[in-house]
């Protein structure tokens, strides 16, 4: 049976195979159709009869297929039909047939894959074996430099790839595309060397210069076309161009002296530099220079040797060089820099005819557009960049005004010829409608100084500006640099300031010289900037004034208290303590007479002198209360020492003490000072000393004490208390003359002065019923 099947199956599959009908009929038989249905017939007696009119059709069937040998494929699907007609009757779990025809007819198609199959991989070894012969051959054209042949080689092992359909998606066909990838970068590494040995580059402290090989004819050719069939979109002339660039032109643009040397012959192109010149060379000479390498390279290497993207970087170095670092500082020199400009343009004229495709935007031609606005920014970087370094600078030299300064036209004109520069009307008739603002005579930095002389110089540019954004830009940058100097100066010098107070009195008269010009600049209109913005600069350096003052007085006042030990105020009459008591007051006179020298006027204003003065006596002047008041026994002797020691302490109020001329200079500046409860750079400068007149002077003293040191009277009614009665200080107490002095202040020097008895107790009872 099995045989049967396989004989059907294979004669329907090769008909070219069957001879004559009369071989058909040997192997398709009655008796084994016959054998069939009896085996049939056994299994299924029911279906007998159905059988074997089935088997009779497929008989039928059979002889028309040897009659008819062109029909063989069709009795064959007959057949198959009937069987499967059979099938679907009694069941394949009964017959079997179609599982073995469906074996049958898989083993087939299996050989007849498998042979294909193996034809396929024939042809694929044998295109395999052509591209690596292809590929032996390439390696040996690049080792030889044959470059142009070695890419040509290189297309047609990739045309072979293409026409291998058997390697679509395989991974040898991958890794032979990586392997032709890098044929190709290898390709472009030999052009590319093959260029530095055509042309090389030496760079010398003096000099640099190019030198060029003779070549034979069309060798550079061979290149470029090496490069076109390799696909390089220009990367290798780039990076050669690059070599160039970095090797030769950007020293060259370096130095501020370069000149062109004439070669020995036609192969050198040689320049000389001077780094150390003080002339500089020239936009002409520089842009000349440079044409005639560009032209030197394209003639030894052809036109193809520089791209496009090389060119506008040249472009860009000369501009570097010639345009945007000399751009004038003043607007008279920016007007004579029309020539360089016109020299720039014709040089970029010249290097984009060379192109292959021009920028949408040449840089030399963007940048002669901004060039008002390019101006501008660099006013502006440049007021940063020195109110930065004026911030940082350590040299701290002053500025003293020979007398008070009187804001108004002739100080704006002053300081605009100072710069070089005429001073805009808009800005003159501005100051011209303004009340003249004067600041008094003090110390103020070099660097406070023209740091604001350079924020009136921007707004003098603003207001020249034809711009609205451009001249909010120079008042933005006047009012930053004025901000800047401001915060850098306290962070930078730290150290400084908490040691020298000099120093620290010195940046509070900047913050005030820099707050009375903000306030000035607040009262100007300028187009399109917020006045507001100046009184906040105004504000913060009045704000950062007074929060160094209040740094430096808390600071010394703590020092003058360090000096004053409270144990030497106990049994004073000893002379061990006598001079505890001496040393311990030359200490305290000696501080203040160096913190005296360091702030007297003209570095401080009178009325800020004072005013510090004050503190630093209140100081002192508390200590000696607490020390004395936390002596528990003074006796008779002791507390005669003690009064000629407090006596001693106020003498130093004679440090308040000035010349009568001095004080007459600020006296003609008298401002009214409870206008702004917070008050302005002249309100806390000068406040009022109208009444500061050059009496006696010890009448002087003693006036200024009282107005300026809280404590002074509380001492000098300490020193009497030392010596008086408990009927005067009962009698004191109750005129309200120690109203300074708290209850328990009292109790305690009357417990430390007089012996304990009925009588101090009672009176001891009234001081606190009082």
């Amino acid at each position: 049976m099995d045989e049967f099947i396989e004989t059907i199956v294979n004669d329907s599959c090769k008909q070219d195979r069957v001879e004559s009908s009369a071989e058909l009929s040997t192997v398709l038989t009655l008796e084994t159709a016959l054998q069939l249905s009896q085996k049939l017939d056994q299994r299924l007696q029911i279906s007998q009869q159905e059988m074997q009119r089935i088997i009779k059709e497929n008989t039928e069937i059979y002889t028309k297929a040897k009659e008819e040998v062109e029909k063989a494929q069709n009795s064959t699907t007959k057949l198959l039909e009937g069987v499967d007609e059979l099938q679907a009757k009694l069941g394949d779990a009964d017959t079997g047939i179609q599982a073995r025809l469906n074996l049958a007819l898989q083993t087939k198609a299996y050989k007849r894959e498998q042979l294909e199959s193996n034809s396929a991989i024939l042809r694929c070894l044998r295109q395999l074996s052509k591209i690596n012969g292809e590929l032996r051959e390439m390696d040996i054209l690049i080792q030889q430099d044959e470059l142009r042949d070695a890419a040509l080689k290189i297309q047609s092992i990739e045309e072979l790839l293409n026409d291998t359909e058997e390697l679509e998606d395989t991974r040898i066909r991958q890794i032979l595309k990586n392997r032709l990838e890098m044929a190709r970068m290898n390709i472009k590494e030999h052009v590319l060397r093959l260029f530095h040995e055509i042309i090389t580059v030496k760079a010398g402290q003096y000099d640099v210069f190019l030198h060029a090989q003779p070549l034979e004819n069309d060798s550079t050719a061979l290149l470029f076309a090496a490069l076109d069939y390799v696909e390089d979109k220009g990367e290798t002339c780039q990076a050669f161009n690059t070599y160039i660039i970095d090797a030769f032109v950007k020293p060259m643009l370096s130095a501020p002296s370069i000149k062109q040397e004439s070669g020995d012959s036609d192969s050198d192109f040689s320049v000389r530099i001077n780094e150390e010149s003080n002339e500089e060379t020239g936009a002409g000479e520089v842009s000349a220079i440079i044409l005639k390498l560009v032209a030197f390279v394209k003639r030894v290497l052809g036109d193809r040797a520089w791209t496009d993207k090389a060119l506008v970087e040249m472009m860009q170095l000369v501009l570097q060089r010639c345009f945007l670092k000399r751009i004038p500082e003043t607007r008279a020199d920016l007007e004579a820099f029309d020539s360089v400009v016109s020299v720039l343009s014709d040089f970029e004229s010249s290097l984009l005819a060379q192109c292959v495709e021009a920028p949408a935007e040449p840089p030399i031609q963007h940048a002669v557009t901004r060039l008002d606005e390019l101006f501008i920014e660099q006013q502006c970087s440049q007021a940063l960049a020195q109110a930065r370094k004026a911030a940082e600078t350590t040299s701290f030299a002053v500025h003293s005004f020979e007398e008070h300064e009187k804001w108004g036209v002739e100080l704006l004109r002053s300081i605009m010829e100072k710069a070089d520069t005429q001073l805009a009307s808009s800005l003159e008739r501005q100051a011209e409608s303004q009340s003249q603002a004067v600041f008094p005579q003090c110390v103020v930095s070099e660097s406070m100084l023209k740091t604001v002389h350079r924020a009136y110089w921007l707004v003098n540019e603003s207001a020249l500006c034809s711009r609205e954004d451009l001249a909010e830009k120079l008042v933005e940058a006047a009012r930053c640099s004025i901000d800047a100097y401001r915060a850098l100066f306290p962070a930078i010098h730290r150290q400084q300031l908490r040691r020298v107070p000099a120093l620290s009195w010195q940046f509070h008269n900047d913050c005030m010289y820099a707050a009375h010009h903000a306030a000035i600049l607040a009262r100007l209109s300028f187009q399109g900037h917020s006045n507001q913005q100046w009184a906040q600069t105004a504000q913060a350096a009045l704000d950062t004034g007074a929060t160094q003052a209040t740094a430096i007085i808390d600071a010394e006042t703590r020092e003058l208290r360090s000096l004053i030990d409270n144990d030497m105020f106990y049994n004073a009459s000893e002379e061990a303590q006598k001079q505890r008591l001496e040393q311990g007051f030359k200490k305290v006179q000696l501080a203040m007479t160096q913190l005296h020298a360091g702030m007297r006027p003209p570095t401080l204003t009178p009325q800020v002198f004072y005013r510090v003065c004050g503190s630093y006596l209140d100081a002192v002047f508390a200590a000696t209360i607490e020390g004395i008041v936390s002596v528990c026994d003074i006796g008779a002797d002791d507390s005669q020492v003690l009064s000629d020691h407090c006596h001693l302490v106020l003498s130093l109020s004679s440090l308040f003490k000035l010349d009568a001329d001095l004080l007459n200079m600020y006296r003609i500046l008298a401002l009214p000072s409870k206008q702004n409860e917070r008050g302005s750079a002249e309100d806390m400068l000068l406040e009022s000393d109208s009444d500061s007149d050059a009496d006696a002077g010890g009448h002087e003293s003693a006036r200024l004490t009282k107005t300026y040191c809280r404590m002074a009277g509380k001492l000098a009614h300490l020193a009497d208390i030392l010596v008086i009665s408990r009927a005067d200080i009962l009698a004191r107490r109750r005129a309200g003359l120690l109203y300074q002095f708290s209850t328990d202040e009292l109790v305690s020097l009357v417990k430390a002065l007089f012996s304990d008895t009925h009588e101090r107790a009672m009176d001891i009872d009234e001081l606190k019923r009082i």
